[in-house]
């Protein structure tokens, strides 16, 4: 909703004066007699408001929300965009491409990625941009670097690796050229504690991530330069996987036990309120989105062949299944792309 008055010359208000709308581009945006706009797709539009003859004007711009994520669809992780209301995902490279574990830049301009063969342990860091062009690898390591995380200026990528020889460990590097290496959480000797999954706090002060430090799989915070370690959950499950809120208010994770599997928990961003989002079956790997209404994850439904991307809003109402073509494969690791 857009509001404009009209002023005299000598900037005193006209009451009740009337004002005309207008949009630059009504297939981009319409507004209506009240000055509500609604945007039509994805771009950038000017909405004129007129009055006795004076126009004054607002830049309005949406953006388009689809899905990133790691398909199969000829049985190697590929790397794969959909539409929330789409079936048949598009491709970011040639099929055939192994890619898993995508994350796009803050821009959207470009994405980080994984090419790993996991049941040797090994694995690198690529870039490449939203058009498949500029392909870039940013680690070149005999042990396994996973899980990037583009810190939200889109200049560094904190990212999980075992290039210490020891357990996972959280690592930092510049985006654009991958140096500039930095480990976030060094271990001294044969130290056996194990991180996970690390996730950058919208505004760029914290990096969330699993750890086993106090003994089990908790969720941790610190500082972006690795100080100041804070525990928001203590557990005897396995909690994994954070995810920040837009607002930085909350993180999301998956815990797992024996008992109930696997489900979606919130947490204050500061430690408790742990809040369960409890779905039938067993769900991982949450993405919460640009907006903060919606919460991407993977779902494994009760006797489904395959897990499927699911959204759901952040207090766990309106459950929507990603319409994906079933030829495609399973799904994993989605992350928002904002276009």
């Amino acid at each position: 909703m857009l509001t404009a008055v009209a002023l005299r010359q000598d900037g005193s208000v006209v009451a009740d004066a009337p004002i005309s709308w207008a949009s630059g581009d009504t297939m981009v945006a319409q507004v209506d007699a009240a000055g509500r706009v609604t945007m039509m797709r994805p771009g950038t539009v000017t909405i004129r408001a007129s009055a006795g003859g004076r126009t004054g004007h607002a830049t309005v711009r949406a953006f388009g929300l689809d899905l990133l994520y790691e398909g199969a669809p000829q049985g190697t992780p590929e790397m794969l965009r959909v539409g929330l209301e789409a079936s048949v995902p598009r491709r970011i490279l040639p099929a055939g491409t192994v890619a898993g574990d995508p994350v796009p830049s803050p821009d959207g301009s470009r994405i980080a990625f994984v090419v790993a063969d996991y049941s040797q342990s090994t694995g690198d860091i690529y870039v490449v941009n939203l058009d498949g062009t500029g392909l870039r690898r940013l680690t070149d390591d005999s042990e396994l670097d996973d899980s990037p995380a583009w810190s939200p200026d889109g200049s560094r990528i904190v990212f999980r690796s075992y290039r210490s020889g020891l357990d996972g460990e959280i690592w930092i590097m510049d985006a654009a050229d991958g140096g500039g290496l930095r480990n976030l959480t060094p271990q001294a000797g044969s130290a056996v504690i194990d991180h996970r999954r690390p996730a950058w706090s919208p505004d760029g002060a914290r990096i969330a991530f699993a750890s086993t430090a106090g003994g089990t799989w908790d969720i941790w915070t610190m500082r972006a330069d690795g100080s100041d370690w804070r525990r928001l959950t203590s557990s005897p499950a396995l909690d994994a996987e954070p995810e920040w809120s837009p607002d930085r208010a909350r993180v999301v994770f998956r815990r797992c036990d024996t008992a109930t599997g696997c489900d979606l928990f919130l947490v204050d961003a500061a430690g408790g309120g742990e809040v369960r989002l409890a779905f039938p079956g067993d769900e991982r790997m949450p993405a919460w989105s640009p907006d903060g209404q919606r919460i991407a994850f993977v779902r494994q439904e009760p006797g489904a062949p395959t897990p499927r991307l699911f959204t759901a809003r952040p207090d766990g109402t309106d459950l929507r299944p990603v319409p994906i073509d079933a030829s495609w494969g399973a799904a994993l690791n989605p992350s928002w792309l904002r276009y």
